[in-house]
């Protein structure tokens, strides 16, 4: 993203202040994203015009403030990265260190909150309608005030302690909060740009759903063993939220859950946990069932925009979801 100064803030390249700012935040911030990276949201926001532009081309213009909204979601989702890695002391994002071991935590909390406001000040800068416009940053701070009640969750949430029921209820809103809110943005801001009169309630509904299950996939690739990838089992070393949980506690029985919480107590040694995981299949029988909430899902989705002349699109979306399925083996 191009950095948008005022005039009051503007200094000269070679000034001490322009050199910690290059330094801190706008080196740091180019290395980040020049990272391999899904993009799925990116995507989601052309394919969220494309389902209420009814058939029509887009035009150079949607192009253009489509291409803006999806670089301010990229930048808002790497800030939430760089903040989760430092609150989880995560080692590796990305294929190399996490911000915080490359600068220290403070410099690295800095840099991920100031990547949240410098994607906001994109959609000041947008070239719509004002009312668009307003509706497209409202749309964005609901989503981010949605995610940190979702990461509240994930920090605060004991799992060990709470019941089936209770661990489904953290599960199901940590994922939606946490991991939904950016999806359904995607699709709502881009969907504005089709059509001013867009069905937000319904698009945050449906990318919350597409959210969680991005989320489940991704629990299941961090479940595993004898590696050298730093994400493997972090939620459950950490106790936080996971898929795993979520299909224990609505699928599996009580023993299962008692047995799966004897199994962490001797984390970071992982030879219990491996053995229970590989005698209860459970891999197998989580990736199964968190395919079949995906399948409903896709079916939700279609039904909700067949009758918008997308049947284009909507193979679009399909291929992005069937991608969602695989990305994180």
């Amino acid at each position: 993203m191009n950095l948008i100064l005022s005039p009051a803030l503007q200094v000269s390249s070679a000034s001490s202040v322009e050199q910690c700012w290059s330094t801190f935040l706008h080196e740091p911030a180019r290395e980040f994203m020049s990272r391999p990276k899904k993009e799925f949201r990116a995507e989601l926001v052309s394919l969220g015009c494309r389902l209420y532009s009814k058939g029509a081309p887009l035009t150079e213009k949607q192009k253009s403030v489509i291409a803006e909204l999806s670089r301010v979601l990229e930048w808002i989702h790497a800030g939430s990265l760089i903040v989760d890695d430092i609150q989880d002391d995560s080692q590796e994002r990305r294929g190399g260190p996490t911000a915080h071991r490359l600068y220290g935590v403070g410099p690295a909390l800095n840099l991920g909150n100031w990547m949240y406001f410098e994607a906001l000040k994109g959609l000041h800068a947008l070239a719509v309608d004002d009312s668009v416009k307003l509706k497209i940053i409202s749309c964005a701070h609901e989503a981010m005030h949605q995610a940190h009640l979702g990461q509240a969750l994930d920090l605060g949430a004991n799992m060990k302690t709470l019941s089936a029921e209770q661990i489904q209820e953290v599960v199901h809103k940590s994922h939606s909060l946490k991991s939904g809110a950016l999806v359904a943005l995607a699709l709502q801001v881009g969907a504005l740009i089709g059509d001013a009169q867009a069905d937000l309630q319904l698009l945050r509904d449906l990318g919350m759903q597409l959210g969680s299950s991005l989320q489940r996939f991704d629990d299941l690739g961090n479940l595993k063993f004898n590696c050298t990838d730093g994400k493997a089992l972090e939620d459950l070393k950490l106790g936080r939220p996971s898929w795993i949980w979520m299909f224990l506690a609505s699928c599996g029985d009580s023993a299962e859950i008692r047995a799966f919480k004897d199994c962490l107590e001797f984390l970071p040694e992982t030879h219990a946990l491996e053995s229970f995981v590989q005698s209860a299949d459970l891999k197998k029988r989580a990736h199964a069932e968190a395919l079949r909430l995906h399948r409903e899902m896709e079916e939700r989705l279609k039904a909700s925009f067949a009758g918008l002349e997308n049947a284009q699109t909507l193979n679009l979306l399909k291929n992005l979801t069937e991608r969602i399925v695989h990305a994180y083996e």
